[in-house]
Protein backbone atom coordinates (compact mmCIF):
# COMPACT_ATOMS: atom_id res chain seq x y z
CA UNK A 1 0.00 0.00 0.00
CA UNK A 2 1.52 3.48 -1.00
CA UNK A 3 0.82 6.77 -0.06
CA UNK A 4 -3.08 7.59 -0.28
CA UNK A 5 -4.65 10.66 -2.38
CA UNK A 6 -6.08 13.23 -0.44
CA UNK A 7 -9.97 12.91 0.68
CA UNK A 8 -9.72 9.25 -0.39
CA UNK A 9 -10.97 7.43 2.79
CA UNK A 10 -14.17 6.01 3.68
CA UNK A 11 -16.04 6.96 6.53
CA UNK A 12 -18.44 4.92 8.35
CA UNK A 13 -20.87 6.27 11.00
CA UNK A 14 -22.51 3.93 13.03
CA UNK A 15 -26.01 5.19 13.44
CA UNK A 16 -28.39 2.27 15.34
CA UNK A 17 -27.82 2.73 18.75
CA UNK A 18 -31.32 2.73 20.55
CA UNK A 19 -29.57 5.65 22.88
CA UNK A 20 -31.81 4.65 26.27
CA UNK A 21 -29.66 6.43 28.52
CA UNK A 22 -31.47 9.52 27.36
CA UNK A 23 -34.74 8.67 27.93
CA UNK A 24 -37.38 9.75 27.95
CA UNK A 25 -35.91 12.24 25.29
CA UNK A 26 -34.66 9.49 23.68
CA UNK A 27 -36.79 6.37 22.82
CA UNK A 28 -37.00 4.01 20.37
CA UNK A 29 -38.83 5.56 17.91
CA UNK A 30 -36.69 8.66 18.14
CA UNK A 31 -33.08 8.26 19.08
CA UNK A 32 -30.22 9.62 20.60
CA UNK A 33 -28.49 10.39 17.27
CA UNK A 34 -31.42 12.20 15.96
CA UNK A 35 -31.54 14.77 19.08
CA UNK A 36 -29.70 18.36 19.37
CA UNK A 37 -28.63 17.90 22.68
CA UNK A 38 -24.82 20.23 22.91
CA UNK A 39 -25.95 22.47 19.42
CA UNK A 40 -27.91 23.57 17.19
CA UNK A 41 -26.86 19.95 14.72
CA UNK A 42 -28.61 16.80 15.57
CA UNK A 43 -25.76 13.90 16.71
CA UNK A 44 -25.58 12.95 13.74
CA UNK A 45 -25.53 15.64 11.38
CA UNK A 46 -22.50 16.99 13.25
CA UNK A 47 -20.49 13.65 13.00
CA UNK A 48 -21.45 13.99 9.26
CA UNK A 49 -20.12 17.82 8.62
CA UNK A 50 -17.49 16.22 10.78
CA UNK A 51 -16.57 13.40 7.93
CA UNK A 52 -16.80 16.15 5.37
CA UNK A 53 -13.48 17.24 6.42
CA UNK A 54 -11.93 14.01 5.78
CA UNK A 55 -13.51 13.27 2.69
CA UNK A 56 -16.19 13.43 0.08
CA UNK A 57 -20.00 12.95 0.30
CA UNK A 58 -20.05 9.68 -2.17
CA UNK A 59 -17.42 8.32 0.34
CA UNK A 60 -19.46 8.42 3.49
CA UNK A 61 -21.69 5.30 4.39
CA UNK A 62 -23.93 4.93 7.60
CA UNK A 63 -25.14 1.95 9.28
CA UNK A 64 -28.59 1.90 10.41
CA UNK A 65 -31.29 -0.08 11.39
CA UNK A 66 -33.77 -0.41 8.96
CA UNK A 67 -36.86 0.76 11.47
CA UNK A 68 -35.06 4.28 11.53
CA UNK A 69 -34.66 4.53 7.73
CA UNK A 70 -36.74 7.10 6.58
CA UNK A 71 -35.41 9.11 9.63
CA UNK A 72 -31.91 8.52 8.64
CA UNK A 73 -33.21 10.04 4.73
CA UNK A 74 -34.89 12.86 6.14
CA UNK A 75 -31.66 13.43 8.33
CA UNK A 76 -29.15 13.19 5.37
CA UNK A 77 -30.66 12.96 2.12
CA UNK A 78 -27.40 13.85 0.62
CA UNK A 79 -25.94 10.41 1.57
CA UNK A 80 -25.72 7.57 -1.45
CA UNK A 81 -24.08 4.69 0.99
CA UNK A 82 -26.55 2.86 3.17
CA UNK A 83 -26.20 -0.27 5.09
CA UNK A 84 -29.40 -0.88 6.85
CA UNK A 85 -29.71 -3.18 9.79
CA UNK A 86 -32.64 -5.71 10.39
CA UNK A 87 -32.04 -5.51 14.03
CA UNK A 88 -29.10 -4.21 16.09
CA UNK A 89 -26.55 -6.39 16.73
CA UNK A 90 -23.46 -4.54 18.22
CA UNK A 91 -20.77 -2.87 16.49
CA UNK A 92 -18.86 -6.03 15.36
CA UNK A 93 -22.09 -7.24 13.25
CA UNK A 94 -22.42 -3.26 12.40
CA UNK A 95 -18.56 -3.13 11.49
CA UNK A 96 -19.08 -6.61 9.42
CA UNK A 97 -21.95 -5.92 7.59
CA UNK A 98 -20.87 -2.80 6.42
CA UNK A 99 -17.21 -3.50 5.01
CA UNK A 100 -18.97 -6.29 3.44
CA UNK A 101 -21.62 -4.15 1.46
CA UNK A 102 -19.38 -1.52 0.75
CA UNK A 103 -16.75 -3.69 -0.73
CA UNK A 104 -19.54 -5.59 -2.47
CA UNK A 105 -20.77 -2.04 -4.03
CA UNK A 106 -17.78 -1.20 -5.36
CA UNK A 107 -15.22 0.17 -2.87
CA UNK A 108 -11.82 -1.78 -3.31
CA UNK A 109 -9.83 -4.44 -0.63
CA UNK A 110 -7.44 -1.49 0.04
CA UNK A 111 -9.86 1.26 0.55
CA UNK A 112 -9.59 2.95 3.90
CA UNK A 113 -12.22 3.49 6.31
CA UNK A 114 -13.01 5.21 9.26
CA UNK A 115 -15.39 4.21 11.21
CA UNK A 116 -17.40 6.41 14.28
CA UNK A 117 -20.10 6.31 16.86
CA UNK A 118 -22.54 8.95 15.75
CA UNK A 119 -23.09 10.16 19.36
CA UNK A 120 -19.70 12.10 19.54
CA UNK A 121 -19.15 15.35 20.22
CA UNK A 122 -15.60 16.90 19.55
CA UNK A 123 -14.98 20.52 20.53
CA UNK A 124 -11.48 20.50 18.55
CA UNK A 125 -12.38 19.36 14.77
CA UNK A 126 -8.44 21.29 13.55
CA UNK A 127 -6.89 18.83 15.70
CA UNK A 128 -9.08 16.22 15.23
CA UNK A 129 -8.88 16.19 11.38
CA UNK A 130 -5.15 16.26 11.64
CA UNK A 131 -4.83 13.08 13.70
CA UNK A 132 -7.44 11.12 10.95
CA UNK A 133 -5.87 12.19 8.80
CA UNK A 134 -2.63 10.03 10.67
CA UNK A 135 -4.18 7.39 11.57
CA UNK A 136 -5.96 6.85 7.91
CA UNK A 137 -2.05 7.31 6.33
CA UNK A 138 -0.99 4.45 8.74
CA UNK A 139 -3.91 2.38 8.10
CA UNK A 140 -3.06 2.57 4.38
CA UNK A 141 0.74 1.83 4.06
CA UNK A 142 0.10 -1.74 6.12
CA UNK A 143 -2.46 -3.64 6.96
CA UNK A 144 -3.24 -2.22 10.84
CA UNK A 145 -6.60 -2.04 13.02
CA UNK A 146 -5.59 1.69 14.38
CA UNK A 147 -7.91 3.41 17.40
CA UNK A 148 -7.91 6.17 18.48
CA UNK A 149 -6.82 6.75 22.30
CA UNK A 150 -8.14 10.01 23.99
CA UNK A 151 -5.71 11.59 26.47
CA UNK A 152 -7.33 11.26 29.86
CA UNK A 153 -8.52 14.64 31.94
CA UNK A 154 -9.48 13.06 35.08
CA UNK A 155 -10.27 9.80 36.22
CA UNK A 156 -12.97 8.75 34.54
CA UNK A 157 -14.67 5.54 35.36
CA UNK A 158 -17.72 5.44 32.73
CA UNK A 159 -15.24 4.69 29.80
CA UNK A 160 -12.82 2.13 28.77
CA UNK A 161 -8.63 2.68 28.69
CA UNK A 162 -6.16 1.56 26.51
CA UNK A 163 -2.68 0.93 27.07
CA UNK A 164 0.23 1.44 24.96
CA UNK A 165 2.97 -0.68 24.06
CA UNK A 166 6.31 -0.43 22.11
CA UNK A 167 6.15 2.51 19.40
CA UNK A 168 5.38 1.84 15.96
CA UNK A 169 7.37 2.57 13.06
CA UNK A 170 5.16 5.72 12.78
CA UNK A 171 6.04 8.75 15.24
CA UNK A 172 3.02 9.37 17.76
CA UNK A 173 1.44 5.66 17.07
CA UNK A 174 2.27 2.81 19.24
CA UNK A 175 1.08 -0.94 19.30
CA UNK A 176 -1.95 -1.57 21.78
CA UNK A 177 -0.25 -3.30 24.84
CA UNK A 178 -4.10 -3.97 26.41
CA UNK A 179 -7.58 -3.05 26.41
CA UNK A 180 -9.02 -2.39 29.83
CA UNK A 181 -12.72 -2.64 30.73
CA UNK A 182 -14.57 0.66 32.75
CA UNK A 183 -12.20 0.36 35.79
CA UNK A 184 -13.18 2.11 39.34
CA UNK A 185 -12.01 5.41 41.14
CA UNK A 186 -8.88 3.77 42.09
CA UNK A 187 -7.51 2.00 39.04
CA UNK A 188 -8.83 5.10 36.85
CA UNK A 189 -6.17 7.36 38.93
CA UNK A 190 -3.66 4.90 38.62
CA UNK A 191 -3.94 4.83 34.76
CA UNK A 192 -4.29 8.71 34.71
CA UNK A 193 -0.89 8.60 36.89
CA UNK A 194 0.91 6.37 34.87
CA UNK A 195 0.75 8.47 31.62
CA UNK A 196 0.33 4.91 29.59
CA UNK A 197 -3.33 4.65 29.27
CA UNK A 198 -5.91 6.59 26.89
CA UNK A 199 -9.97 6.78 27.03
CA UNK A 200 -11.17 4.29 24.34
CA UNK A 201 -12.54 6.46 21.87
CA UNK A 202 -14.72 3.62 19.55
CA UNK A 203 -12.79 5.06 16.49
CA UNK A 204 -11.15 2.67 14.16
CA UNK A 205 -9.30 3.02 11.12
CA UNK A 206 -8.53 0.20 8.70
CA UNK A 207 -8.32 -0.84 5.37
CA UNK A 208 -11.42 -3.69 4.35
CA UNK A 209 -8.88 -5.82 3.37
CA UNK A 210 -7.63 -5.52 6.98
CA UNK A 211 -10.72 -5.88 9.04
CA UNK A 212 -11.91 -8.37 6.86
CA UNK A 213 -8.60 -10.40 7.55
CA UNK A 214 -9.02 -10.00 11.11
CA UNK A 215 -13.19 -11.29 10.69
CA UNK A 216 -11.31 -14.71 9.31
CA UNK A 217 -8.88 -14.79 11.36
CA UNK A 218 -10.59 -14.23 14.75
CA UNK A 219 -14.62 -14.85 14.15
CA UNK A 220 -14.77 -16.74 10.98
CA UNK A 221 -18.04 -18.32 11.33
CA UNK A 222 -19.78 -14.68 11.77
CA UNK A 223 -17.70 -13.52 8.25
CA UNK A 224 -19.43 -17.41 6.77
CA UNK A 225 -22.70 -16.30 7.93
CA UNK A 226 -22.90 -12.67 6.69
CA UNK A 227 -20.90 -13.40 3.98
CA UNK A 228 -23.43 -15.43 2.58
CA UNK A 229 -26.17 -13.47 3.34
CA UNK A 230 -25.00 -9.66 2.29
CA UNK A 231 -26.88 -8.18 -0.21
CA UNK A 232 -29.72 -11.27 -0.25
CA UNK A 233 -33.10 -12.29 0.94
CA UNK A 234 -31.93 -14.20 3.98
CA UNK A 235 -29.88 -11.26 5.62
CA UNK A 236 -32.71 -10.64 8.00
CA UNK A 237 -32.83 -14.30 9.39
CA UNK A 238 -29.36 -14.25 9.44
CA UNK A 239 -28.68 -11.40 10.82
CA UNK A 240 -30.76 -12.32 13.67
CA UNK A 241 -28.17 -14.95 14.44
CA UNK A 242 -25.12 -13.29 14.59
CA UNK A 243 -23.44 -13.43 17.87
CA UNK A 244 -23.71 -9.67 19.12
CA UNK A 245 -20.43 -8.54 20.36
CA UNK A 246 -18.78 -5.10 20.84
CA UNK A 247 -15.98 -4.87 18.22
CA UNK A 248 -13.37 -4.68 20.71
CA UNK A 249 -14.32 -8.09 21.99
CA UNK A 250 -14.78 -9.55 19.22
CA UNK A 251 -11.35 -8.71 16.98
CA UNK A 252 -9.72 -5.30 18.71
CA UNK A 253 -9.04 -7.39 22.50
CA UNK A 254 -7.78 -10.51 20.09
CA UNK A 255 -5.91 -9.56 16.98
CA UNK A 256 -2.13 -8.47 17.04
CA UNK A 257 -2.00 -6.09 14.65
CA UNK A 258 -3.92 -3.31 16.57
CA UNK A 259 -1.93 0.19 17.06
CA UNK A 260 -3.55 3.27 18.68
CA UNK A 261 -3.07 6.71 18.23
CA UNK A 262 -3.19 9.28 21.27
CA UNK A 263 -5.33 12.13 20.50
CA UNK A 264 -4.97 15.08 22.67
CA UNK A 265 -8.21 16.60 21.20
CA UNK A 266 -11.85 17.74 23.50
CA UNK A 267 -13.57 15.08 23.24
CA UNK A 268 -17.03 13.91 24.78
CA UNK A 269 -18.51 10.38 24.35
CA UNK A 270 -22.36 12.17 24.56
CA UNK A 271 -23.35 8.79 26.43
CA UNK A 272 -25.72 9.96 29.29
CA UNK A 273 -27.42 13.12 31.00
CA UNK A 274 -24.76 13.69 32.41
CA UNK A 275 -22.04 13.83 30.07
CA UNK A 276 -24.67 16.31 28.61
CA UNK A 277 -24.67 18.53 31.71
CA UNK A 278 -20.20 18.34 32.03
CA UNK A 279 -20.58 19.20 28.03
CA UNK A 280 -22.70 22.21 28.52
CA UNK A 281 -21.34 23.43 32.41
CA UNK A 282 -18.94 26.25 32.48
CA UNK A 283 -18.72 24.73 36.41
CA UNK A 284 -19.73 22.07 38.42
CA UNK A 285 -22.01 23.79 40.68
CA UNK A 286 -24.49 25.61 37.45
CA UNK A 287 -27.71 24.86 37.30
CA UNK A 288 -28.60 24.74 33.30
CA UNK A 289 -32.32 24.95 31.78
CA UNK A 290 -31.76 23.16 28.58
CA UNK A 291 -35.62 23.85 27.62
CA UNK A 292 -38.57 24.98 29.71
CA UNK A 293 -38.47 27.18 32.24
CA UNK A 294 -36.83 26.39 35.39
CA UNK A 295 -36.58 28.38 38.83
CA UNK A 296 -33.71 27.18 41.36
CA UNK A 297 -33.47 27.60 44.43
CA UNK A 298 -30.47 26.82 47.51
CA UNK A 299 -29.66 23.97 44.15
CA UNK A 300 -26.81 23.59 42.49
CA UNK A 301 -25.38 21.38 39.47
CA UNK A 302 -28.91 20.41 38.21
CA UNK A 303 -29.61 19.80 34.65
CA UNK A 304 -33.68 20.80 33.35
CA UNK A 305 -34.62 19.42 30.24
CA UNK A 306 -38.32 19.99 29.90
CA UNK A 307 -41.46 20.91 27.04
CA UNK A 308 -40.78 24.68 26.44
CA UNK A 309 -43.80 25.64 28.25
CA UNK A 310 -43.09 23.26 31.56
CA UNK A 311 -42.47 25.84 34.65
CA UNK A 312 -39.83 23.53 37.09
CA UNK A 313 -39.00 24.75 40.12
CA UNK A 314 -35.97 23.11 41.78
CA UNK A 315 -35.48 23.64 45.54
CA UNK A 316 -33.08 22.11 47.59
CA UNK A 317 -31.54 19.61 45.31
CA UNK A 318 -27.92 19.27 43.66
CA UNK A 319 -26.54 17.36 41.08
CA UNK A 320 -30.33 16.24 40.19
CA UNK A 321 -31.32 15.65 36.16
CA UNK A 322 -34.84 16.54 35.35
CA UNK A 323 -36.27 15.37 31.84
CA UNK A 324 -40.17 15.06 30.83
CA UNK A 325 -40.95 14.07 27.19
CA UNK A 326 -43.92 13.04 25.78
CA UNK A 327 -45.46 12.41 29.15
CA UNK A 328 -42.93 10.71 30.76
CA UNK A 329 -41.11 12.24 33.66
CA UNK A 330 -37.36 11.40 34.93
CA UNK A 331 -35.63 12.86 37.82
CA UNK A 332 -32.34 11.13 38.75
CA UNK A 333 -29.34 12.21 40.27
CA UNK A 334 -26.66 12.79 37.68
CA UNK A 335 -24.24 9.75 39.03
CA UNK A 336 -27.39 7.12 38.86
CA UNK A 337 -27.96 7.68 35.11
CA UNK A 338 -26.19 5.16 34.13
CA UNK A 339 -29.28 3.31 35.24
CA UNK A 340 -31.89 5.07 33.04
CA UNK A 341 -31.88 2.41 30.44
CA UNK A 342 -33.57 0.68 33.37
CA UNK A 343 -36.41 3.31 33.23
CA UNK A 344 -36.43 3.01 29.01
CA UNK A 345 -36.95 -0.79 29.35
CA UNK A 346 -39.13 -0.75 32.19
CA UNK A 347 -42.11 2.29 30.28
CA UNK A 348 -40.68 1.64 26.66
CA UNK A 349 -39.69 -2.38 26.37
Amino acid sequence: MGALPAKSALCLIMAGGSGTRFWPLSQKHYPKQFLKLVGKQSLLRATYDRCLQLTTPERIAICGLEAHRTLLAEELPEIQNWVMEPQGRNTAACVLLSALSLQAGGFSPETVMAVFPADHHVGTPDRWLELLEKAIHFAGSQEALVTLGIHPTKPHTGYGYIEKGKSSNAEGVFEVSRFVEKPDEARAQSFLASGNFFWNSGIFVWSLQAILSAFEKWQPEMLAQLSAAVNSDTVNSVYAQVPSLPIDKAIMEKADNVYVLPADIEWTDLGSWNAVYEQLASSEKENLSVSGEAFFSESQGCLVQVPPTTKVAVIGLENVVVVEHDGRLLITRRDRDQKVKEAAERFDP
